[in-house]
């Protein structure tokens, strides 16, 4: 079961490593998760919203939600299609690669092989994500028990912007964990992707873990939307 907090706010560091069994190196990409006291009440997730790409304006603020409720490889291509050459734009992206890559069960194989082909960049920290994910890696770090459910949640999700020189983005993800449908009040997890423009889309080229969760709660500005 996922650990609990108490009324004092618990440090916890866990970082997951991806190594992808690849000829020429190991690549590693690393997670860090820990808990977080809740200081407001948590808002419960919506299942209202559509499942298509939200129409919105060219540069508005990140909604967490771009490609729809969805955790499949067409809503991270929605993702794609419908953001912006801007630092938002790359903030949706990596969003919904957070959405989709941390959950159990894992995505399929042919969903694997779709995102390898269409939203990984050219140069990213895995060329064999599929093989990693053979292995039954924990992605929750431990968070949450082997074989339950779970994904995460962007409506209590934060992002803050590392850095942006225009074709490529740095932006830490704070999300929410939803564990068997129901969205903790506690659990959070914090991932920095890299994000670079190519062939006209956001792809990512690198996850890692910089930050605790509490740091980036702290700093984190909201989602306007989520799912």
């Amino acid at each position: 079961m996922p650990q609990q907090t108490d009324t004092r706010t618990t440090r916890r560091w866990i970082v997951l490593g991806l190594i992808a069994a690849v000829a020429i190196a190991a690549v590693i990409i690393a997670v860090v998760v820990a808990t977080r006291d809740a200081t407001d009440p948590a808002p419960v997730p919506s299942s209202s919203r559509s499942a298509s790409p939200s129409s919105e304006p060219a540069d508005s603020l990140p909604t967490g939600c771009l490609g729809g409720e969805e955790r499949n490889a067409a809503m991270l291509g929605q993702t794609i299609e419908a953001a912006a050459h801007t630092s938002n734009g790359a903030i949706e992206v990596a969003a919904s690669f957070v959405r989709w890559f941390q959950r159990y069960p894992y995505p399929d194989a042919d969903e694997v092989l779709a995102i390898e082909d269409g939203v990984l960049a050219k140069q990213s920290f895995t060329d064999d994500l599929a093989n990693y994910l053979s292995t039954r890696p924990d992605l929750s770090g431990g968070i949450v028990a082997e074989g339950t459910t779970y994904w995460m949640s962007t409506v209590p999700g934060v992002w803050h912007l590392e850095s942006s020189s225009g074709d490529e983005v740095v932006v830490t993800i704070g999300t929410a964990f939803v564990v068997d449908g129901a969205l903790s009040p506690t659990l959070r997890s914090s991932i920095t992707v890299t994000v670079r423009w190519e062939d006209d889309g956001w792809r990512v080229s690198n996850a890692d873990g910089t930050r605790t969760t509490e740091d980036i709660y702290a700093i984190g500005r909201p989602f306007v939307e989520g799912c």
